[in-house]
């Protein structure tokens, strides 16, 4: 059972966090230990107590375990020290929990199935396998990089979009400005004159717009929800990415980066000790594309019936010939894990020069879309005024 508590530490500071104990006087004893004076303690539900892992946490947590690992200093003494730091955290109970578990004699693969949400089946899987070797340190070691890289290519990713997202954003926002105050606010100097067929399409517009306001951000709200669930289907993403496989330089910012992200991902898991068959599974799930997925599956097969990856990498159009010749060469000379590490570096820097690429071609093309629509809008207003002007008698 989880408790949630309030003491004091020696130094008279308040110190409040969670403990995992079978009962109320074992909570106790355990706060005691700690050295704390106890002032409140009440038990909690495990699933408001529960709180999931952040990858940033997760980097942090794994990180952290591997120095402490690596300083030859036991696991439960490892897990205890880190519980102590993230006591005032909100994901103090599941360090907490894993701590206890494996001081009751349970695995730490088999402690962190208990938090499915916050460590990954291929997370669990390197370290079950490490622990099969008796090395915890080394799938520990390539947990770190694998992770770190992901959320670096995460962040990169999110960098690049900001300025594109803004620009959309700030497109919508004139036009609903132009929209909802300019216009109306002409259209009494216009009453009673015939308007160019231009203009009385964008008045009529802002008219509509105006007198269904609120049905029409429910119509907008229900057609993004119905959207949003609909390409939650994975036959929907997988009918959409096999689509963009057929965009040019899409394709090849998606091929380059989900290669990247296989090749690192295999590599990690195999010097981690895992079988081939086994890490094949793991590193296809990092792909992220349908189309991808069916082919590399397709390769495990091959694999399990006693072909080599590359021979089955050569048969499929998508795969880039490089590729494929840079698994062989791995797999002839032995040395697979460091070959798809290089591969992975390769084709990581190609996926940044195509995703600045992407976003170089993008900014101007959503400035033109954006400078027609608020020009088309403004045109709206000045080709009236202009006839308007030209009627007066001076």
């Amino acid at each position: 059972m989880l408790y949630s508590y309030q003491a004091y530490t020696k130094e008279g500071k308040k110190s409040k966090g969670t403990i995992e104990a079978i009962s109320e006087a074992d909570a106790k004893d355990k706060i005691r230990a700690f050295g704390l004076i106890l002032l409140e303690l009440k038990e909690e539900k495990a699933s408001k107590s529960f709180s999931q892992l952040s990858k940033d946490n997760l980097i942090i947590f794994t990180s952290q375990l591997t120095q402490l690992i690596s300083a030859k200093i036991p696991l439960y003494e490892s897990l205890v020290a880190l519980e102590e730091q993230a006591r005032n955290e909100s994901f103090h109970a599941i360090i907490l929990s894993i701590s206890e578990k494996v001081k009751s004699g349970m695995s730490l693969s088999k402690a962190l199935q208990n938090f499915p949400k916050s460590f990954s089946p291929l997370y669990r899987a390197l370290i079950s396998a490490g622990e099969a070797i008796g090395n915890l340190e080394l799938p520990l070691q390539r947990l770190t990089t694998l992770l770190t890289y992901q959320r670096k290519m995460t962040k990169q990713f999110m960098s690049a979009m900001a300025y594109p997202i803004f620009l959309m954003v700030l497109m919508v926002a004139i036009i609903g400005v132009l929209m909802g105050f300019v216009i109306p606010s002409l259209e009494a100097l216009f009453d009673g004159r015939e308007l160019p067929w231009f203009t009385a399409i964008i008045f009529g517009l802002s008219q509509l717009v105006r007198s269904y306001w609120l049905g029409f951000f429910l119509f907008l709200g229900t057609l993004f929800t119905l959207a949003f669930f609909h390409f939650r289907k994975k036959k929907t993403q997988a009918k959409v990415q096999r689509q963009l496989l057929k965009v040019p330089i899409v394709k090849k910012y998606i091929i380059h980066s989900a290669l990247g992200r296989f090749a690192r991902t295999l590599a990690a898991l195999i010097e981690g000790g895992l079988p081939l068959t086994n890490s094949l599974a793991f590193a296809t799930e990092s792909l992220y594309n349908a189309r991808l997925e069916e082919i590399l599956t397709h390769v495990s097969s091959g694999v399990i019936d006693g072909k080599t990856i590359s021979e089955g990498l050569f048969f499929h159009k998508e795969i880039p010939p490089l590729f494929a010749r840079m698994v062989k060469i791995g797999e002839e000379s032995g040395k697979l894990a460091p070959m798809l590490t290089q591969i992975a570096s390769i084709y990581e820097e190609e996926t940044e020069r195509t995703l600045n690429k992407l976003v170089t071609l993008a900014q101007p093309v959503l400035l033109i879309i954006m400078g027609s629509v608020i020009g088309a809008m403004i045109l709206s207003i000045l080709l009236p005024l202009s006839n308007f002007g030209s009627s007066l008698n001076f």
